[in-house]
């Protein structure tokens, strides 16, 4: 049965949304997870694809965008649309519509009206379709 977490934020400054989903990223890699962020679309992933090269430098995560380098393998990527991953178990969901198909789904919930609605439906969706559901406030 897949499993849906939904990590949410009491308040949202700036990219608190981006720096939670790098202590995901940094904790998930470490666990020996592959990883992939489903991002709105191609300009959100190239955003977050440069966020995740500047973060820290001193604690490089491998990733990279699917459809855009050559086949790469590493634990994390990037993509929209109907960009996937061969193998990933966890994906974490910056797209305004829910994911299916994998173990394991992460939404970060931030105090913004568009995304604590798409979340919320996210959120039904889950659980019409039987995932086992956890929230963790942040």
């Amino acid at each position: 049965m897949a499993r849906a977490d939904f990590y949410q934020l009491k308040e949202s400054h700036g990219n608190d949304r981006y720096r939670l989903l790098q202590q995901l990223l940094s904790k998930s890699v470490g666990a020996g997870h592959q990883v992939h962020i489903h991002c709105r679309d191609a300009a959100e992933a190239a955003h977050l694809d440069d966020y995740i090269w500047a973060f820290k430098p001193e604690s490089f995560l491998p990733h990279h965008q699917l459809g855009q380098e050559q086949d790469l393998q590493s634990p994390i990527t990037l993509g929209h649309q109907d960009l996937w991953p061969e193998q990933a178990d966890i994906c974490i969901n910056f797209s305004p519509d829910p994911v299916s198909g994998i173990a394991r789904i992460i939404e970060i919930v931030v105090q913004e009206p568009e995304i604590l609605q798409q979340t919320r439906e996210h959120y039904r969706h889950y659980q019409q379709q039987g995932h086992t559901l956890h929230v963790h406030k942040i």
